[in-house]
């Protein structure tokens, strides 16, 4: 295995998805990618503060990518950031389809039958659509999540005042 691509939003599931990843390429020795997806531009012609908008929303996108490979705390597999733009599922599989990606990771929310009906799923969607093999991450349960957050807030607390953002 050479290269895994990994989608990720903003969502707890996207950092448990990018944590899979990180540490099954550290594990066989490929290259990470981790992308996020924008939406296209919707106007037709570009004014200066639409375009700063967008470049907002990619300096949005580069940090939550540099964040997510921080955050997972693997330092291992050599890892790539891009910022794609278009419908998440084109986006996603087109940049699958490059011949060195071997395997695509997302994450999934879970919800109900109706609500995917009604939403639809990217996860679900990319089951049927994308050219390599998928891996979907589940969202961790509700009580691994309540866990996780005590953890961070008694670490936050442990540290004190100063760690916490406030003048100490």
């Amino acid at each position: 295995m050479r290269r895994i691509l990994v989608a990720v939003d903003s969502s707890p599931v996207a950092r448990e998805a990018a944590r899979v990843g990180l540490e099954l390429a550290e594990g066989v020795g490929a290259q990470v990618t981790l992308v996020h997806v924008l939406p296209t531009t919707v106007a037709e012609g570009e004014t200066a503060d639409f375009a700063a908008f967008e470049r907002a929303c990619e300096d949005y996108a580069a940090g939550l990518l540099a964040e997510l490979r921080h955050l997972t705390g693997r330092s291992g597999p050599a890892t790539d950031l891009a910022v794609l733009h278009g419908e998440p599922v084109e986006a996603i599989c087109q940049a699958a389809a490059a011949a060195e990606v071997d395997l695509v990771i997302v994450g999934t929310r879970s919800r109900g039958t109706l609500a995917r009906t009604l939403l639809g799923s990217v996860a679900d969607t990319l089951l049927k659509r994308c050219p390599k093999p998928l891996m979907v991450v589940p969202e961790a349960p509700k009580q691994v999540r309540a866990r996780e957050e005590a953890s961070e807030e008694a670490l936050a607390a442990a540290l004190g005042p100063s760690a916490q953002g406030v003048p100490g």
